[in-house]
């Protein structure tokens, strides 16, 4: 049996920067949240954030440190034990990161996944 990890499309890079979340709730109301980047790839990011989000929202991001300022989707949101919550973003509207000298510091190292 295949694991989740085994399923991903790019390699993952390990990554703890600090990114700002905009999206709008279901009443209509801007949010706002300052979020910390868990991991990284061309098309995806995982954060941890204080609130979940509902599958297939839309938000704008903003991660300086990454070189990141775009849209984005939310793929799943699952509850961790430190009652915060694990954010899987897909990059949307073109969207792409790509690692970069400035980016890829110790706080970013590749994830090595063995299955």
């Amino acid at each position: 049996m295949e694991s989740r990890h085994d399923l991903r499309r790019n390699d993952r890079q390990f990554c703890e920067h600090k990114i700002t979340v905009m999206w709008r709730d279901r009443s209509g109301q801007d949010k706002f949240v300052n979020a910390k980047a868990l991991d990284i790839s061309e098309f995806g990011l995982r954060i941890q954030m204080p609130e979940a989000l509902p599958q297939w929202t839309y938000l704008a991001l903003n991660a300086s440190k990454l070189g990141l300022t775009g849209h984005a989707s939310v793929r799943h949101c699952a509850r961790t034990r430190d009652s915060r919550y694990a954010v899987g973003l897909e990059f949307t509207a073109g969207l792409r990161w790509t690692p970069t000298e400035l980016t890829f510091t110790p706080a970013c190292e590749t994830l090595k996944v063995e299955g």
